[in-house]
């Protein structure tokens, strides 16, 4: 008997374990997600869009630092090469939620990014979950919970519908997304 594998979502995540001395300044970071919430940088000006409350992320060297520490880690250990497509920040008030969306764009699926990678820059603890919808052909509907914890990372395929469920705490909770194409 033998067994051939068609199809599969899986769902990637850990923590960010830089070298000695070469930590992600998480801080500086933080810093640059409030000065566009500040300055009201969105990545769309439409209050209908999910964009809306998107905000563009300003390099800086934590940041660079971050996405090529992301990019290589999940080359070596997943043997997944990726090429980043966009990004953003959300920042999420006490008693927040994001929507429910996915970042696939269903009438341009060539254009559309392959995987979706959400890196925790500070929230606190046990302040929310990752909830990602997903089908396994029968059940429709299923939800996978994690609970987001900082300095971590959790990657999964685009077309899965996914939300930051409510800031239970009295602080800003930060996250930045990064969208992929696979190559």
């Amino acid at each position: 008997m033998k067994k051939k594998v068609l199809a599969e979502k899986s769902l990637y995540y850990g923590d960010v374990s830089m070298p000695k001395g070469f930590e992600i300044n998480r801080k500086s970071l933080k810093h640059n997600m409030f000065y566009s919430f500040l300055e009201e940088m969105t990545i769309s000006d439409n209050p209908k869009d999910y964009a809306h409350k998107d905000y563009k992320l300003i390099s800086n060297q934590p940041l660079i630092w971050l996405r090529d520490y992301l990019r290589d880690h999940i080359r070596v250990k997943y043997n997944l090469t990726l090429v980043e497509r966009s990004q953003h920040a959300n920042i999420f008030r006490p008693g927040e939620q994001s929507f429910l969306r996915n970042h696939v764009r269903d009438l341009d699926l060539r254009n559309s990014p392959d995987y979706t990678l959400i890196y925790v820059v500070d929230v606190a603890k046990d302040s929310c979950d990752l909830v990602i919808e997903y089908d396994n052909n029968k059940r429709k509907g299923n939800t996978w919970h994690m609970t987001l914890e900082n300095n971590h990372f959790y990657m999964f395929p685009s077309d899965l519908k996914y939300f930051i469920s409510e800031n239970k705490s009295i602080k800003f909770n930060t996250i930045i997304t990064i969208n992929y194409e696979y190559i």
